[in-house]
């Protein structure tokens, strides 16, 4: 709430003083791109009306020619224009702020009740006028008021903020620096309350900064493959906030982002571990639930040991779901360092979900984790036996689980690495022995001792020690 008062009084100080001294701000000044009712801008407006006339949507996309280019991609088509989101598209090519300031004063956001509005707007701004014409000064202030007409308007609708995307091939490019200007302005608007920040802009870019024509065609607009960068690292978020409004999510939503209310506070010690080491290098990072996470607990005398071999971040976090990862790993947790590798074991707390839902949430881990960490490996383990003996359901469902995720090691970037025999009893029944695992599910110093020597063999050949 602060920072939206302090955006309503910046804006309003420039207007007025633009208005006092007879100079007005260009993005703040609200005017169409065509008052002829015949140009296609005006046309394209009239047809959002009649949209927005037969209800609106509750999850809609606000831009220039970017958003407006993502709606007849293939993509949209599949994923967003269709239930459960029936987003609406209000893109239009050419937009600047004080462009999407008309529309919006002329009822785009009228008449019906968003739940999540996707913002991206501004690379116009400072590419259709010179810095002497509009400063990232203005571009800011247009951005904000930009929010703050949709918060005045939608007032219940979270907002998803883009920073405007690299443009240019190089990466020292006039009009990329001056949006990097603006991006780190408009990055800090994001309170995790009404403004959520979806920043993927390095998934653009190659290693060092330039754009390939494969993502970008005319380094300015996405191709197919960045619009589908672009719909994959979205959807996660407008899906959990859609969850946080009590929307059902759809099909294998446990490979979708999701934060419970109490779930930011719990974090803070795992995301301040992970924070504190940017600019470093890992051997292994750990990835999972409680049972990653009690190499810290139970298991504290073996990884003390462990830690003096290997470099080792572990984030494994108690209580945690797939969701939970996939919402931490979009959230910081995998940013600013390097690893050789990953160790991934996650799925026995999502305990309502199918197999198959389990697993779509492991692939998605997999998937951010190699989008954010190309070079390194990722050592897989199944989910660990637990419950007494095999008949249990859980234990028959986790089963099922390991089957799928198996199929998703190729031996090369992802290893399979199941030795869940060396838990269990010989016979028939599989018995979980309470010597290994006292409230079979944890391990105890000896089940993390299993643990040790069965992975050990990888981290030797991955990291070289």
């Amino acid at each position: 709430m602060f920072k939206m008062r302090k955006l309503f009084f910046a804006a309003f100080a420039v207007t007025f003083a633009g208005a006092l001294f007879g100079v007005p701000v260009s993005s703040i000044t609200p005017e169409p791109q065509s008052s002829d009712p015949d140009n296609w801008w005006q046309k394209r407006f009239a047809e959002k009306q009649e949209l927005v006339k037969k209800g609106g949507s509750e999850v809609v996309f606000i831009g220039d020619s970017i958003t407006h280019g993502l709606e007849g991609s293939e993509v949209w088509k599949t994923k967003l224009a269709v239930a459960p989101y029936n987003a609406l598209n209000l893109g239009f090519g050419g937009d600047r702020t004080e462009h999407v300031l008309w529309r919006l004063d002329h009822g785009e956001l009228d008449g019906y009740k968003a739940k999540v509005v996707v913002l991206l707007i501004g690379t116009n701004n400072t590419g259709h006028r010179s810095r002497a014409d509009e400063t990232p000064v203005d571009t800011i202030i247009g951005i904000n008021e930009v929010i703050r007409k949709i918060r005045w308007k939608q007032p219940q609708a979270k907002i998803i903020l883009h920073p405007i995307f690299p443009r240019g091939e190089k990466p020292d490019d006039e009009l990329r620096v001056r949006n990097e200007i603006v991006n780190n302005s408009i990055r800090q608007l994001a309170d995790g309350q009404t403004i959520f920040l979806c920043d993927f802009n390095d998934l653009l870019t190659e290693p060092d900064g330039t754009l390939s024509k494969e993502m970008m065609p005319d380094f300015l607009h996405p191709g197919p493959k960045g619009q589908k960068i672009w719909v994959r690292s979205v959807l996660p978020l407008i899906n959990r906030l859609l969850a946080a409004s009590g929307d059902d999510l759809p099909p294998a939503a446990r490979a979708t982002a999701r934060r419970l209310p109490e779930y930011v506070g719990r974090m803070t010690d795992r995301r301040r571990k992970a924070m504190e080491n940017k600019g470093g290098t890992f051997d292994v990072v750990f990835l999972g639930d409680s049972i990653t996470h009690g190499w810290e607990g139970q298991g504290r005398e073996v990884y003390k040991k462990l830690c003096e071999d290997y470099k080792i971040l572990n984030l494994g976090h108690s209580g945690d779901r797939t969701e939970h990862l996939v919402w931490r790993f979009l959230n910081g947790e995998l940013e600013g360092y390097k690893t050789k590798m990953f160790m991934l074991m996650i799925g026995t707390n999502n305990g309502g979900d199918s197999a198959e839902d389990v697993a779509a949430g492991v692939k998605r881990i997999i998937e951010i984790c190699q989008e954010k960490h190309p070079e390194a490996k990722m050592l897989l383990l199944p989910i660990f036996p637990r419950n007494d003996n095999a008949r249990n359901n859980h234990r028959i469902k986790n089963e099922k689980t390991n089957e799928i995720i198996k199929t998703y090691a190729d031996g090369d970037k992802v290893i399979w690495c199941d030795f869940n025999d060396k838990f269990l009893e010989p016979g028939p029944d599989k018995v979980l022995p309470r010597s290994l695992m006292p409230d079979l599910l944890h391990p105890n110093h000896d089940g993390y001792l299993i643990w040790d020597a069965a992975v050990r063999p990888y981290f030797k050949k991955i990291c070289g020690k």
